[in-house]
C-alpha cells in the first residue's frame, strides 16, 4: 500500500511540474544572401515564415521548468535550433506528448530550411528557398535498415539457389 502511495505522489509531483509556466526565449541572428535554418526539434509545434529583414529570429516558448534544452547556434550564414528532451522527466514527457513546445522561427524569404522532427506540427509559410525534411525516431531508421539489410541477404540466397540448381 505505502508503495502504491509513494507513486501516486511520484506520478502527481511529476504531472505538476510538466504542467508548470512557461518562458519564451528569443534569438535574433544577421545572416547574408546565402542562409540556411537547420532545425532538429522533438516534440514541437513549428512554425517557420518568411519575415521582412535578413535575419533569421526565434522565438520558443518552453515549459519553465527543467525538461528540455533548446540551443541555437549561428556558423556564417548557418543558424541551427536544437530541442531536446532533458533527464527521465523530459523523455517521460515527450513519449506521453503530456506537454509540446511551441518554435516559432521568421527568416529570409529565400532562405534554405532543413528540419528533422519525429512527431509535431509543421508549417512553413512563404519561404522561397529550398526545403528538405527528415522525419521518424532514430529506432525506426535502425529497424528500416536492419530489415533491409534482411531481404538484401534473403535475395542473395534466392539467387545462390537458382545458381546452383
Amino acid at each position: 500500500m505505502k508503495l502504491k502511495l509513494a507513486m501516486l505522489f511520484l506520478v502527481l509531483g511529476g504531472t505538476s511540474t510538466i504542467y508548470a509556466a512557461t518562458q519564451v526565449i528569443h534569438r535574433e541572428f544577421t545572416v547574408g544572401e546565402e542562409s540556411r535554418l537547420i532545425i532538429e526539434v522533438d516534440p514541437a509545434r513549428l512554425i517557420v515564415e518568411a519575415g521582412d529583414s535578413n535575419s533569421i529570429v526565434v522565438d520558443a516558448e518552453v515549459p519553465d521548468v527543467d525538461l528540455y534544452t533548446i540551443s541555437c547556434e549561428q556558423e556564417d550564414d548557418k543558424v541551427t535550433v536544437k530541442l531536446e528532451a532533458k533527464g527521465t522527466l523530459g523523455l517521460l514527457a515527450r513519449q506521453l506528448r503530456l506537454h509540446d513546445v511551441d518554435l516559432r522561427v521568421q527568416v529570409p524569404a529565400d532562405c534554405n530550411v532543413v528540419f528533422i522532427s519525429r512527431s509535431g506540427q509543421t508549417e512553413i509559410r512563404g519561404v522561397g528557398g529550398e526545403i528538405r525534411s527528415r522525419s521518424g525516431s532514430k529506432v525506426g531508421r535502425v529497424i528500416r535498415w536492419v530489415l533491409r539489410i534482411g531481404r538484401i541477404a534473403d535475395s542473395n540466397q534466392v539467387a545462390d539457389n537458382n545458381d546452383g540448381g
